[in-house]
């Protein structure tokens, strides 16, 4: 039986496997391997943009534990692929466009979710108490996180909203990512925890303006930065820590 993390997205320990995006780099899936991480490749909806219809963060939240919240359509695929999961099938679906795509794209960081309550799935909604609603969709793509309090995002509203609960925010300059097919992607999206204190990105931070900033944030909570691979700073959609 896999011991899945309590808590989403923040592991109490080094991380043995990750859900990625099938499309990812092979350099970063190579990476990761060679730390000694299974790569889990992601589900892909039919419903989404071309450029994230792949990424994790679009299809799948982990709630805790052995739960997890997926999108009707790819919910035979991830039972299949995370032995002794309760897989819970979401009722919505997955649509073609922004906000429709972002039913699932919720950043549940311990016990508390950040989300936009008007378009997230229900099942998420329901399996958290302490929620901080945010204007934007994409907010597990929008939000990295860093530790319990703490959180990097672009975007000004969710670093409000985040700052109102309490959080640690660091707020840097939107852009500067890379994502296939689109004018920019998000810091949340090309970044997860990979141990207790380890964050995984997927590029070099020397190649965004605020990269220095980045790492003394995170060094200030105790968290060291660790790059996948070489040039720019990519989004495919998070990287999830599952056990």
């Amino acid at each position: 039986m896999n011991n899945y993390f309590e808590k989403p997205n923040l592991p109490d320990r080094p991380v043995k496997c990750v859900i990625v995006d099938r499309r990812a780099d092979g350099e970063t899936v190579e990476t990761l391997e060679q730390l000694g991480i299974d790569v889990i490749p992601s589900a892909k909806t039919a419903g989404a943009y071309e450029a994230v219809k792949t990424h994790p963060d679009i299809t799948i939240c982990h709630i805790g534990g052995a739960r997890f919240v997926v999108s009707p359509d790819t919910y035979e695929y991830y039972k299949s692929v995370l032995p002794g999961a309760e897989i819970i099938k979401g009722s919505s679906d997955i649509g073609g466009k922004y906000p429709y795509d972002v039913p699932y794209n919720c950043a549940a960081i311990g016990g508390r979710l950040i989300c936009s309550m008007k378009y997230a799935a229900a099942e998420i909604k329901n399996a958290f108490e302490n929620i901080i609603d945010i204007k934007q969709g994409y907010a597990k793509c929008s939000i990295c996180a860093v530790a319990e309090n703490a959180v990097i995002t672009a975007d000004k509203g969710a670093a409000e909203k985040c700052r109102a609960a309490g959080m640690d925010v660091l707020e840097i300059t939107p852009g500067h990512i890379e994502l296939t097919g689109m004018d920019s992607g998000f810091i949340g999206g090309s970044c997860g925890l990979i141990a207790r204190g380890v964050l995984a990105v997927n590029g070099e931070l020397c190649t965004h303006p605020d990269g220095e900033r980045i790492k003394a944030f995170c060094e200030r909570h105790g968290v060291s930065v660790g790059e996948l691979k070489s040039g720019a700073i990519c989004d495919i959609g998070s990287i999830l820590p599952v056990f």
